[in-house]
């Protein structure tokens, strides 16, 4: 029986090899954290404060895809040109496009919400919002050159500051209310903007008259929201009709139940030049390995954050029920682990008017399972990950049938049997 081991002959690999361990680490480092800061925070806020802050980083989050035209990506691929495809006339003037359009939609997501708008925590959103929105575009420009340490480890930067801050407020029993929790979040978004100073970090871009299109910001800016409403919304649909409180433990079930698929999806970034080399024609049980080790490492880590859950639930004033919503949408994200790394082959090997169709499709049948959901099971609206499984599958399978000429699971089923 031959044991699989991974093969460090050829030039480079050794250093491909450890650029993978890095990103997992940085990973690491970043989710650690960012449980950290989050159980730390349940265990000492109320749940309606605890749901009211949630809503606020979602909301943050949405607007910050408005707030950089989706340009991310833009920066990225563009950076590196020459002449030189973003300048500092692009960060100007997506900022200042950007800004005042993610405001409103800050406020009008907010007024939805029936959430106050004017008041101290909007401000304070809407102050982090600009910080926020620099950095995106900066670290994605440094990234295009090949800087990407920041970018990987900014998350965790930022949520151990928080940790740090509401740590220090508890210590000193200080009542700490969402305006707090904000501020700490500016703070630390700020921390960030002074560490992209740093020379490691590379070059500002050049300064020019601005170089992107605006018609391909606007591309960029619809796909990016597109995306955002597949992966990122759900919180914002449940807290529409749904009290604060479980607010809070759809948060916390949520973010743990992803991050199987965000580390390897980090692992995977770094398999980009094989991920580009891919067709139809070479996409062989060779390249099928990657996909199915990096399944293996979202069931081992699916399991170590069960385990955790488990632990962390009677400790929170929100661990049961967080729990219960845990193990309800955990399938989802394992398939999420089993699809990824074809996902991202899709994504590299297809246009953007494609990925943009498939991901409207998507969005549609979400919201579709969404109102079934609230009608069929009232105060339950997690069980829309039980319809979202099948669809996805279902979707999935599809498009590398379309595009690569083959159906994956069927593929997998044919060569167990065959073995």
């Amino acid at each position: 029986m031959k044991h699989f081991s991974p093969q460090l002959a050829l030039p480079g690999a050794r250093m491909a090899w450890l650029s993978g361990v890095g990103a997992l680490a940085s990973r690491l480092y970043v989710y650690l954290s960012g449980f950290l800061a989050i159980f730390l925070m349940a265990a000492s806020i109320s749940p309606a404060r605890f749901g009211e802050y949630s809503i606020y980083q979602s909301v943050m989050e949405v607007a910050l895809v408005v707030g950089t035209l989706g340009s991310s990506l833009l920066f990225s691929r563009n950076a590196a040109t020459v002449p030189p495809g973003v300048t500092r006339g692009d960060v100007v003037r997506t900022l200042a496009i950007g800004l005042p359009l993610a405001a409103m939609l800050a406020t009008v997501i907010l007024a939805v919400q029936h959430m106050p708008v004017g008041d101290a925590p909007f401000l304070l959103v809407i102050a982090t919002l600009a910080v926020f929105a620099f950095n995106s575009l900066r670290l994605s420009f440094s990234r295009g050159l090949g800087h990407a340490g920041l970018l990987n480890l900014e998350t965790g930067i930022r949520s151990t500051i928080l940790v740090a801050g509401v740590g220090l407020c508890v210590a000193v029993r200080f009542e700490l209310g969402v305006a707090h929790l904000l501020l700490i979040n500016l703070f630390a978004v700020v921390v960030v903007r002074l560490a992209i100073g740093l020379p490691g970090n590379g070059a500002a871009p050049p300064a020019g008259r601005a170089a992107l299109g605006l018609a391909s910001q606007a591309g960029a800016t619809m796909y990016s929201l597109l995306m955002f409403l597949l992966r990122k919304s759900d919180l914002l649909i449940v807290a529409y009709f749904m009290p604060l409180g479980y607010v809070g433990a759809f948060k916390i079930a949520f973010l743990l139940a992803e991050a199987p698929s965000q580390f390897v999806q980090a692992f995977l970034v770094t398999k980009t030049p094989a991920m580009l080399e891919t067709d139809a024609h070479n996409f062989s049980a060779e390249k099928l390995r990657l996909a199915k080790y990096s399944f293996l490492l979202g069931c081992g880590l699916f399991v170590g954050l069960a385990a955790l859950i488990s632990v962390a639930a009677p400790l929170l004033k929100l661990g049961n029920e967080a729990r219960s919503i845990f193990l309800c949408i955990a399938p989802y994200f394992l398939l999420r682990t089993y699809t990824i790394h074809h996902e991202m082959v899709l994504s590299l090997k297809t246009s953007m008017g494609s990925l943009g169709r498939w991901a409207l499709l998507e969005v549609a049948l979400r919201l579709a399972s969404y109102v079934a959901v609230a009608a069929m099971f009232p105060g339950k609206p997690h069980y829309v990950f039980f319809i979202a499984c099948a669809t996805d599958l279902a979707l999935y399978e599809t498009r590398m049938r379309l595009h690569l000429g083959f159906f994956p699971l069927l593929r997998l089923l044919a060569r167990r049997q065959a073995s």
